[in-house]
């Protein structure tokens, strides 16, 4: 993940390495770096051409304090390997 020096974008880049039993991930990753009083509204940025296979359903908005204590899942499985999310904080 990068962060940018102000902490209100930030990219985040998850890759499937393993796919056992083709389980994907189902857990939650915490994340370092983000300014715990922002807001960060989060966008899947690589959806496959042509279809609408998104991790974020709706515009999912969460604290920098909530994603860096909780974490988010980005669900990274077989048929989706990769997974880059853009956060945008607002105050």
């Amino acid at each position: 993940m990068f962060v940018n020096e102000n902490q209100d974008k930030a990219l985040w880049f998850t890759y499937l390495i393993n796919n056992r039993y083709r389980a994907g991930s189902n857990r939650v990753i915490r994340l370092n770096g983000l300014d715990p009083m922002r807001t960060y509204t989060i966008q899947e940025i690589n959806i496959y051409p042509g279809t609408d296979n998104s991790t974020i359903i709706f515009q999912n908005s969460l604290s920098g304090d909530y994603l860096m204590t909780f974490g988010f899942n980005p669900m990274v499985d077989v048929q989706r390997p990769s997974v880059v999310l853009e956060m945008t904080g607002h105050i």
